[in-house]
Protein backbone atom coordinates (compact mmCIF):
# COMPACT_ATOMS: atom_id res chain seq x y z
CA UNK A 1 0.00 0.00 0.00
CA UNK A 2 1.51 3.55 -1.17
CA UNK A 3 1.09 6.25 0.89
CA UNK A 4 1.96 9.20 -0.83
CA UNK A 5 4.22 11.40 1.24
CA UNK A 6 6.63 13.50 -0.19
CA UNK A 7 5.64 13.34 -3.37
CA UNK A 8 8.67 14.66 -5.17
CA UNK A 9 10.34 12.00 -3.86
CA UNK A 10 8.20 9.41 -5.21
CA UNK A 11 6.44 10.20 -8.52
CA UNK A 12 8.26 7.42 -10.24
CA UNK A 13 6.86 4.81 -7.41
CA UNK A 14 3.52 6.62 -7.56
CA UNK A 15 3.25 6.32 -11.06
CA UNK A 16 4.02 2.71 -10.95
CA UNK A 17 1.08 2.28 -8.53
CA UNK A 18 -1.58 4.16 -10.59
CA UNK A 19 -0.25 1.65 -13.64
CA UNK A 20 -0.69 -1.43 -11.66
CA UNK A 21 -4.22 -0.26 -10.02
CA UNK A 22 -5.52 0.70 -13.64
CA UNK A 23 -4.38 -2.92 -15.31
CA UNK A 24 -6.46 -4.21 -12.60
CA UNK A 25 -9.45 -2.80 -13.37
CA UNK A 26 -11.76 -4.26 -15.92
CA UNK A 27 -11.78 -2.74 -19.16
CA UNK A 28 -15.52 -2.40 -19.04
CA UNK A 29 -15.12 0.39 -15.88
CA UNK A 30 -12.76 2.84 -18.24
CA UNK A 31 -14.51 1.78 -21.56
CA UNK A 32 -10.47 1.21 -23.00
CA UNK A 33 -9.46 -2.09 -24.26
CA UNK A 34 -6.08 -2.00 -24.46
CA UNK A 35 -4.69 -0.88 -21.22
CA UNK A 36 -0.58 -1.11 -22.66
CA UNK A 37 0.17 2.39 -23.14
CA UNK A 38 -0.68 4.29 -19.92
CA UNK A 39 0.80 7.71 -19.22
CA UNK A 40 0.67 10.07 -16.17
CA UNK A 41 0.71 13.26 -17.96
CA UNK A 42 0.83 15.96 -14.94
CA UNK A 43 -0.85 16.13 -11.15
CA UNK A 44 -2.72 18.99 -10.23
CA UNK A 45 -3.02 19.42 -6.57
CA UNK A 46 -6.25 21.00 -4.72
CA UNK A 47 -6.76 21.50 -1.47
CA UNK A 48 -8.36 18.43 -0.35
CA UNK A 49 -6.96 15.63 -3.50
CA UNK A 50 -4.39 14.86 -5.43
CA UNK A 51 -5.76 14.82 -9.27
CA UNK A 52 -3.30 13.01 -11.46
CA UNK A 53 -4.60 13.73 -15.45
CA UNK A 54 -3.61 10.30 -16.88
CA UNK A 55 -3.84 9.12 -20.29
CA UNK A 56 -4.66 5.40 -21.19
CA UNK A 57 -4.45 4.69 -24.70
CA UNK A 58 -6.13 7.38 -26.29
CA UNK A 59 -8.42 8.48 -23.65
CA UNK A 60 -7.90 10.68 -21.13
CA UNK A 61 -8.99 10.78 -17.47
CA UNK A 62 -8.77 12.39 -14.08
CA UNK A 63 -7.50 9.76 -11.68
CA UNK A 64 -8.44 11.55 -8.13
CA UNK A 65 -6.96 10.26 -4.63
CA UNK A 66 -8.97 12.00 -1.74
CA UNK A 67 -6.22 12.89 1.02
CA UNK A 68 -8.87 14.76 3.29
CA UNK A 69 -12.30 14.87 3.76
CA UNK A 70 -14.05 18.94 3.06
CA UNK A 71 -17.53 17.44 4.04
CA UNK A 72 -16.69 15.43 6.51
CA UNK A 73 -18.36 12.43 5.64
CA UNK A 74 -16.26 8.86 5.69
CA UNK A 75 -17.51 7.93 2.65
CA UNK A 76 -15.92 11.08 0.68
CA UNK A 77 -15.19 9.75 -2.55
CA UNK A 78 -18.67 7.61 -2.63
CA UNK A 79 -20.41 10.72 -1.96
CA UNK A 80 -18.69 12.48 -4.79
CA UNK A 81 -19.47 9.36 -7.20
CA UNK A 82 -23.19 9.03 -6.50
CA UNK A 83 -23.41 13.13 -7.07
CA UNK A 84 -21.72 12.61 -10.66
CA UNK A 85 -23.86 9.76 -11.29
CA UNK A 86 -27.27 11.41 -10.46
CA UNK A 87 -25.86 14.22 -12.93
CA UNK A 88 -25.07 12.50 -16.18
CA UNK A 89 -27.12 13.94 -18.65
CA UNK A 90 -27.58 17.36 -18.00
CA UNK A 91 -24.23 17.92 -18.72
CA UNK A 92 -22.85 19.79 -16.31
CA UNK A 93 -20.50 18.25 -14.76
CA UNK A 94 -17.68 15.27 -15.96
CA UNK A 95 -18.50 11.76 -16.39
CA UNK A 96 -17.81 9.44 -13.64
CA UNK A 97 -16.31 5.69 -14.28
CA UNK A 98 -15.17 4.08 -11.13
CA UNK A 99 -14.58 4.65 -7.33
CA UNK A 100 -13.02 2.72 -4.76
CA UNK A 101 -13.68 3.12 -0.95
CA UNK A 102 -11.70 -0.18 0.22
CA UNK A 103 -8.04 1.64 0.64
CA UNK A 104 -6.78 -1.45 -0.22
CA UNK A 105 -4.17 -0.62 -3.36
CA UNK A 106 -4.09 2.98 -1.55
CA UNK A 107 -4.43 4.31 1.88
CA UNK A 108 -6.96 6.57 0.74
CA UNK A 109 -10.02 6.66 -2.25
CA UNK A 110 -10.09 6.68 -5.56
CA UNK A 111 -12.45 8.05 -7.84
CA UNK A 112 -11.75 8.39 -11.90
CA UNK A 113 -13.64 10.64 -14.00
CA UNK A 114 -13.66 12.00 -17.33
CA UNK A 115 -10.67 14.64 -18.14
CA UNK A 116 -12.15 17.57 -19.44
CA UNK A 117 -9.89 19.80 -21.83
CA UNK A 118 -10.49 23.48 -21.64
CA UNK A 119 -9.46 26.64 -19.82
CA UNK A 120 -10.75 27.60 -16.36
CA UNK A 121 -12.65 31.18 -16.68
CA UNK A 122 -11.80 34.23 -15.25
CA UNK A 123 -13.03 37.96 -14.03
CA UNK A 124 -11.75 39.45 -16.84
CA UNK A 125 -13.18 37.28 -19.59
CA UNK A 126 -16.34 35.84 -17.45
CA UNK A 127 -19.65 35.31 -19.58
CA UNK A 128 -21.64 35.46 -16.56
CA UNK A 129 -24.78 34.16 -18.45
CA UNK A 130 -23.47 31.18 -19.41
CA UNK A 131 -22.36 30.98 -15.53
CA UNK A 132 -26.43 31.40 -14.11
CA UNK A 133 -27.17 29.30 -17.52
CA UNK A 134 -25.58 26.23 -15.80
CA UNK A 135 -26.51 27.21 -12.11
CA UNK A 136 -29.95 27.30 -13.54
CA UNK A 137 -29.99 23.79 -15.06
CA UNK A 138 -28.27 22.24 -11.41
CA UNK A 139 -30.79 24.19 -9.50
CA UNK A 140 -33.54 22.85 -11.78
CA UNK A 141 -32.72 19.15 -11.25
CA UNK A 142 -34.81 16.68 -9.75
CA UNK A 143 -36.25 14.83 -8.21
CA UNK A 144 -33.54 14.87 -5.81
CA UNK A 145 -31.99 12.04 -3.91
CA UNK A 146 -32.78 11.69 0.32
CA UNK A 147 -29.22 10.69 0.14
CA UNK A 148 -27.82 14.04 -0.16
CA UNK A 149 -26.70 15.93 3.09
CA UNK A 150 -29.60 18.30 3.66
CA UNK A 151 -29.33 22.45 5.29
CA UNK A 152 -33.46 22.39 6.81
CA UNK A 153 -32.75 25.73 8.11
CA UNK A 154 -30.71 27.70 5.42
CA UNK A 155 -29.82 31.26 6.79
CA UNK A 156 -29.44 29.85 10.45
CA UNK A 157 -26.78 26.72 9.26
CA UNK A 158 -24.56 29.54 7.49
CA UNK A 159 -24.41 31.13 10.86
CA UNK A 160 -23.91 27.95 12.70
CA UNK A 161 -20.85 27.50 9.93
CA UNK A 162 -19.62 30.35 10.63
CA UNK A 163 -19.79 30.55 14.22
CA UNK A 164 -18.31 27.06 14.23
CA UNK A 165 -14.84 28.32 11.99
CA UNK A 166 -15.32 31.33 14.65
CA UNK A 167 -14.89 28.39 17.61
CA UNK A 168 -11.99 26.73 15.50
CA UNK A 169 -9.91 29.70 14.95
CA UNK A 170 -9.85 30.76 18.05
CA UNK A 171 -8.41 27.14 19.05
CA UNK A 172 -5.75 27.89 17.00
CA UNK A 173 -2.00 29.10 18.28
CA UNK A 174 -1.40 31.23 15.57
CA UNK A 175 -4.78 33.13 15.33
CA UNK A 176 -5.15 36.80 14.92
CA UNK A 177 -6.42 38.50 17.35
CA UNK A 178 -7.87 41.44 15.10
CA UNK A 179 -9.57 38.55 12.23
CA UNK A 180 -11.01 36.83 15.84
CA UNK A 181 -12.47 40.64 17.04
CA UNK A 182 -13.83 41.50 13.52
CA UNK A 183 -15.38 38.16 13.18
CA UNK A 184 -17.48 38.50 16.64
CA UNK A 185 -18.40 41.91 15.77
CA UNK A 186 -19.73 40.88 11.99
CA UNK A 187 -21.68 38.00 13.79
CA UNK A 188 -22.82 39.79 16.37
CA UNK A 189 -24.59 42.67 14.19
CA UNK A 190 -26.18 39.84 11.71
CA UNK A 191 -27.64 37.93 14.46
CA UNK A 192 -29.85 40.50 15.29
CA UNK A 193 -31.95 40.31 11.87
CA UNK A 194 -31.49 36.23 11.45
CA UNK A 195 -34.73 35.50 12.96
CA UNK A 196 -36.57 37.98 11.23
CA UNK A 197 -35.19 36.41 7.80
CA UNK A 198 -34.40 32.80 7.90
CA UNK A 199 -38.23 31.76 6.83
CA UNK A 200 -37.12 33.17 3.40
CA UNK A 201 -34.66 30.30 2.79
CA UNK A 202 -35.94 27.09 1.76
CA UNK A 203 -34.07 23.62 1.29
CA UNK A 204 -35.42 23.60 -2.24
CA UNK A 205 -32.61 22.61 -4.73
CA UNK A 206 -28.97 20.86 -5.25
CA UNK A 207 -26.36 23.13 -4.26
CA UNK A 208 -22.46 22.66 -5.37
CA UNK A 209 -21.65 24.60 -2.32
CA UNK A 210 -17.94 25.51 -3.74
CA UNK A 211 -19.02 27.97 -6.44
CA UNK A 212 -15.43 29.85 -7.73
CA UNK A 213 -13.34 30.01 -10.91
CA UNK A 214 -11.29 26.84 -10.35
CA UNK A 215 -14.02 24.81 -10.29
CA UNK A 216 -15.53 25.87 -14.15
CA UNK A 217 -14.11 24.56 -16.92
CA UNK A 218 -14.79 25.67 -20.41
CA UNK A 219 -14.87 23.16 -22.88
CA UNK A 220 -16.36 22.95 -26.29
CA UNK A 221 -19.41 21.48 -25.45
CA UNK A 222 -19.78 24.26 -22.85
CA UNK A 223 -18.74 25.24 -19.59
CA UNK A 224 -18.69 22.50 -16.90
CA UNK A 225 -18.23 22.43 -13.38
CA UNK A 226 -16.14 20.02 -11.00
CA UNK A 227 -14.73 19.21 -7.80
CA UNK A 228 -18.27 17.55 -6.53
CA UNK A 229 -16.87 16.68 -2.88
CA UNK A 230 -19.29 18.87 -0.73
CA UNK A 231 -23.09 19.55 -2.91
CA UNK A 232 -26.13 19.42 -0.47
CA UNK A 233 -29.88 20.50 -0.88
CA UNK A 234 -30.72 24.27 -0.28
CA UNK A 235 -31.68 27.28 -0.67
CA UNK A 236 -30.36 28.12 -3.76
CA UNK A 237 -28.89 31.41 -2.69
CA UNK A 238 -26.13 29.46 -0.90
CA UNK A 239 -23.88 28.62 -4.62
CA UNK A 240 -25.07 32.45 -5.83
CA UNK A 241 -24.07 34.00 -2.69
CA UNK A 242 -20.96 31.80 -3.07
CA UNK A 243 -20.06 33.20 -7.18
CA UNK A 244 -20.76 37.08 -5.78
CA UNK A 245 -18.58 36.85 -2.79
CA UNK A 246 -15.42 39.15 -2.87
CA UNK A 247 -13.48 36.78 -0.35
CA UNK A 248 -14.46 33.86 -2.70
CA UNK A 249 -13.40 35.62 -5.60
CA UNK A 250 -10.36 36.55 -4.48
CA UNK A 251 -9.09 32.68 -3.26
CA UNK A 252 -8.49 32.18 -7.28
CA UNK A 253 -7.86 36.06 -8.49
CA UNK A 254 -6.60 38.67 -7.29
CA UNK A 255 -9.53 40.60 -9.95
CA UNK A 256 -13.00 40.54 -8.61
CA UNK A 257 -16.19 40.63 -10.26
CA UNK A 258 -17.56 44.69 -10.89
CA UNK A 259 -20.96 45.23 -10.10
CA UNK A 260 -22.00 45.53 -13.77
CA UNK A 261 -21.70 41.85 -14.26
CA UNK A 262 -23.08 41.13 -10.63
CA UNK A 263 -26.19 42.47 -11.86
CA UNK A 264 -26.38 41.01 -14.95
CA UNK A 265 -25.93 37.40 -13.39
CA UNK A 266 -28.22 38.02 -11.29
CA UNK A 267 -30.69 38.89 -13.88
CA UNK A 268 -29.64 36.26 -16.09
CA UNK A 269 -30.39 33.97 -13.49
CA UNK A 270 -33.49 35.21 -11.97
CA UNK A 271 -34.84 35.14 -15.79
CA UNK A 272 -34.05 31.54 -16.51
CA UNK A 273 -35.70 30.51 -13.07
CA UNK A 274 -38.18 32.47 -13.55
CA UNK A 275 -37.66 34.54 -10.12
CA UNK A 276 -38.39 37.64 -8.56
CA UNK A 277 -35.13 39.89 -8.99
CA UNK A 278 -35.86 41.70 -5.94
CA UNK A 279 -36.48 39.56 -3.67
CA UNK A 280 -33.52 37.11 -4.99
CA UNK A 281 -30.88 40.79 -4.77
CA UNK A 282 -32.82 40.50 -0.90
CA UNK A 283 -31.68 37.11 0.19
CA UNK A 284 -28.72 37.32 -1.44
CA UNK A 285 -27.84 40.70 0.76
CA UNK A 286 -28.61 39.15 3.28
CA UNK A 287 -27.07 35.96 3.55
CA UNK A 288 -23.55 36.11 1.36
CA UNK A 289 -21.76 38.54 4.20
CA UNK A 290 -21.90 35.10 6.30
CA UNK A 291 -21.03 33.29 3.48
CA UNK A 292 -18.08 35.37 2.61
CA UNK A 293 -17.05 35.37 6.36
CA UNK A 294 -16.88 31.16 6.38
CA UNK A 295 -14.19 31.76 3.19
CA UNK A 296 -12.25 34.28 4.77
CA UNK A 297 -12.25 31.95 8.23
CA UNK A 298 -11.60 28.82 6.21
CA UNK A 299 -8.39 31.04 4.72
CA UNK A 300 -7.55 32.05 7.91
CA UNK A 301 -7.85 28.46 9.63
CA UNK A 302 -5.42 26.82 6.29
CA UNK A 303 -3.32 28.98 7.01
CA UNK A 304 -2.68 28.28 10.76
CA UNK A 305 -2.51 24.51 10.04
CA UNK A 306 0.06 25.22 7.68
CA UNK A 307 2.18 27.24 10.21
CA UNK A 308 1.58 24.59 12.81
CA UNK A 309 2.82 21.60 11.18
CA UNK A 310 -0.73 20.35 11.07
CA UNK A 311 -1.48 20.19 6.90
CA UNK A 312 -1.43 16.28 6.22
CA UNK A 313 1.87 15.23 4.82
CA UNK A 314 0.57 14.45 1.03
CA UNK A 315 -1.31 18.25 0.72
CA UNK A 316 1.75 20.05 2.28
CA UNK A 317 3.45 21.17 -0.50
CA UNK A 318 0.11 21.83 -2.12
CA UNK A 319 -0.88 24.08 0.71
CA UNK A 320 2.47 25.72 0.72
CA UNK A 321 2.22 26.39 -3.35
CA UNK A 322 -1.07 28.66 -1.74
CA UNK A 323 -0.02 29.82 1.09
CA UNK A 324 -0.20 33.42 -1.03
CA UNK A 325 -4.05 32.98 -1.87
CA UNK A 326 -4.57 32.11 1.99
CA UNK A 327 -2.89 35.07 2.55
CA UNK A 328 -4.96 37.29 0.46
CA UNK A 329 -8.16 35.57 1.47
CA UNK A 330 -7.62 35.36 4.96
CA UNK A 331 -6.93 39.19 5.62
CA UNK A 332 -8.80 40.99 8.21
CA UNK A 333 -9.76 44.00 5.88
CA UNK A 334 -11.42 41.35 3.76
CA UNK A 335 -13.77 41.25 7.27
CA UNK A 336 -13.84 44.97 7.72
CA UNK A 337 -15.41 45.74 4.15
CA UNK A 338 -18.45 43.13 5.55
CA UNK A 339 -19.28 45.03 8.64
CA UNK A 340 -19.27 48.88 6.60
CA UNK A 341 -21.85 46.89 3.85
CA UNK A 342 -24.02 46.04 7.20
Amino acid sequence: MISLIHMEDKDREVSEYIKRYLRNLPPSIIKVQGKDSIDILKMIPGSYNLNYHIRVGRKEFIFRVNIDQQSGLPNQIGYEYNTLRLLEGINIAPKVYHMDEKKEFFKFGILIEEYLDGCHLSYTKIDVKEVAELLGRLHSFGPLDTDFLIWNDPLLDTYRLAQSDLISYEGKRTSKKKTITLAKKLLAKIRKSLDTYRSYYKPEVLNHTDIVLDNFIKTSRGLRLIDWEKPRIDDSTYDLCCFLSEPAQLWCSKEVLNPKCQEAFLYAYGGLRKQDFDLLAEKIKIREPIVSLHWVLWGALKLCDFKEGLTKPELLKPHEEKLARYKRLSNPDNIEKLLDRL
